[in-house]
């Protein structure tokens, strides 16, 4: 009795910190700090730490409380410390009968990449032209930084599109939408072969975790499709933090490779930065996380050499960028320092009225239960979850509480709902396992005649009845492939577009290059005239030292494109870059306009 009332006090003092933290919620505010960027933060004065600190104190209350009953606890506390300290070695078992069950799903996913209907969306002039537009100024000069201001990351804007056009030496939409695709379909593989990793970890009969690597993939690949302009619980641009957490999982599974996993890690810490300026913060703020891991379990040797590799890479892609290194680290230092300020949305408050309350309450509560669940691993007994589980666990803990750093620099529905998936991937782990070791314990599993047949069936059933695989595009995909790929431009674009990207080529057709006053980055590509400044996503520019670099940078502009899509969640060009706009006005003058664009030219003196 003095357990289970032990146990109420304490899931009352944790829901009561919560509803403590919702109160505080917007008390939580430190003095605006004025950097002259016109954004939502600027309207409302509100400082971009606040919803850090806010984040922060909501998810750490409860969590603090929990881990106070360790604390305070001497018996507990030292079970804890014993636990974290735990160095023993999982046996793998051999279990043919999960690599074939591996090689199944491999195939279904290839069937079903075949099987994709190629999408013929009209052009997001801003999202897409992202990527095409630094692409196709690479393509043109090979600059990188030196030549864009990359807000995402190089592989992302610059390189991804590139890469393939060079493979097929055609530079085309269909091309960039194929890379697209392909991406999805490489994480769908590391999905796979993540819940292969986490199943060889697992203290169950064969058949058991033949049936947990089953159901936990179906569960891994629910979480994307194929449709690139929907809103996924994950993304592609999640493939370097399920690298890393397939890498870690491999670290906790066997000693001989160890080495060679930090060695990795040391090469991820800046590579992933190139990938993405976000997701690359997300895995070396993992990779902090293993130092600390080492320094609290006094491994020096793994803390000494996880270090050097890390120094040893990013001394390798200083020689190898040369000059661009600079001008990537300044511009990952403007993008970190300013972007939150451009474009941050104030996180709406825990059970509030907002439209996106739900979806972020719903998050925030997942990632303290993920957090408590992986605090209370450390108190069960080895007999049910092997050391290298719980140290994996941990860190998958982590990635859940990264992640969210995407959410506290702009905090709308798409944004939040992109880092659900890690909790639906730890919750689903947890949950699963428990499940099937209490059958383990209860149900043996002699030998069924036909108990991996009976799995193999499931397997498929579940993958068709969830997953489209037509066997005539199967069939079909060569040709399909290469028409989609050779399509026109036209095919991507609106009448209004194509009107206008006609009447502009002429005028253009002596100019070496011309820059945009709009956030239509895909006039670039389809104008096929590089930016003269590397502003060429205007949407991310807006900090007083960028807009007086992109009036410099504007000496040798001849002509200006203004106009083109507008969004009513941000400020209007002319009031977000001032300084810019009354350089334009000053310099510029109207040609004409045509639909929604205006063409402006330099003033001669």
């Amino acid at each position: 009795m003095k357990f289970r009332v032990s146990n109420i006090y304490l899931a009352i003092s944790i829901i009561a910190s919560i509803i403590f933290s919702t109160l505080i919620w917007e008390k939580i505010s430190l003095p605006f700090n004025n950097l002259g960027i016109v954004g939502e933060y600027s309207r409302n004065e509100f400082n971009p730490v606040n919803d850090i600190l806010r984040y922060l104190i909501f998810i750490l209350c409860p969590i603090l409380i929990f881990f106070s009953q360790i604390f305070f606890n001497k018996d507990k506390f030292k079970y804890f410390i014993l636990n974290l300290n735990d160095n023993s070695l999982i046996e793998l078992q051999k279990n043919y009968s999960i690599l074939f069950l591996f090689a199944l799903f491999l195939l279904l996913l290839i069937l079903e990449f075949l099987s994709v209907q190629f999408q013929l969306h009209n052009l997001d002039l801003m999202h897409e032209g992202q990527q095409l537009g630094s692409a196709f100024k690479n393509s043109q000069d090979g600059s990188l930084w030196s030549g864009s201001y990359i807000t995402t990351g190089l592989f992302y804007e610059t390189l991804s599109s590139n890469i393939i056009w060079n493979l097929f030496e055609a530079e085309t939409i269909g091309l960039k939408r194929i890379m697209d695709i392909f991406l999805i379909f490489v994480l769908k593989i590391l999905l796979i072969f993540l819940s292969l990793k986490i199943t060889n970890f697992l203290k169950l009969q064969i058949f058991y975790k033949n049936i947990f690597f089953v159901l936990i993939t179906m569960i891994f690949l629910s979480v994307i499709d194929y449709n690139i302009a929907s809103v996924d619980h994950l993304v592609s641009r999640e493939i370097p933090i399920i690298l890393s957490l397939i890498f870690i999982a491999i670290f906790f599974q066997s000693k001989k490779v160890s080495r060679i996993i930090l060695f990795i890690f040391g090469f991820l810490s800046i590579a992933t930065l190139l990938w993405g300026i976000d997701r690359g913060l997300v895995v070396n703020l993992i990779i902090i996380s293993f130092l600390l891991f080492f320094l609290i379990r006094k491994n020096y040797r793994e803390l000494i050499f996880l270090s050097s590799s890390i120094l040893f890479w990013w001394f390798v892609f200083y020689l190898i960028l040369g000059d661009e290194f600079t001008y990537f680290i300044s511009n990952t230092i403007s993008i970190y320092s300013y972007i939150s300020y451009i474009h941050g949305i104030i996180h709406p408050t825990p059970f509030g009225d907002h439209p996106d309350s739900y979806r972020a309450t719903k998050t925030l509560l997942s990632i303290i239960l993920v957090s408590i669940l992986t605090i209370n691993l450390f108190f069960i007994d080895n007999e049910k979850y092997h050391s290298g589980f719980k140290f994996f666990l941990v860190f998958l803990c982590f990635v859940c509480i990264f992640s969210y750093v995407y959410v506290v620099g702009r905090s709308d529905g798409p944004h939040i709902k992109h880092i659900f998936g890690y909790p639906i991937i730890f919750l689903s782990i947890c949950s699963l396992y428990f499940l099937l070791f209490f059958l383990n314990k209860r149900v043996k599993i002699f030998n069924l005649k036909f108990k991996n047949y009976f799995l193999v069936f499931i397997s498929v059933i579940f993958f068709y009845s969830f997953y489209e695989i037509d066997y005539k595009r199967i069939k079909n995909y060569p040709s399909r492939f290469i028409e989609y790929i050779n399509l026109n431009d036209t095919s991507f674009i609106n009448n209004q577009e194509i009107n206008f990207i006609n009447k502009v080529e002429t005028l253009l057709e002596n100019k070496n290059c011309v820059q945009l006053f709009s956030h239509d980055a895909a006039l670039h590509y389809l104008l096929k005239k590089k930016s003269c400044t590397k502003y060429y996503l205007i949407w991310s520019v807006g900090s007083i030292p960028d807009q007086k670099n992109f009036i410099n940078e504007l000496y040798n502009t001849e002509i200006i494109i203004s106009g083109g899509v507008k969004f009513n969640w941000l400020a209007r060009l002319e009031e977000r870059l001032f300084l810019v706009n009354t350089y334009i006005k000053e310099n510029f003058e109207k040609i004409e306009t045509i639909e929604d664009w205006t063409l402006l030219k330099r003033k001669i003196n």
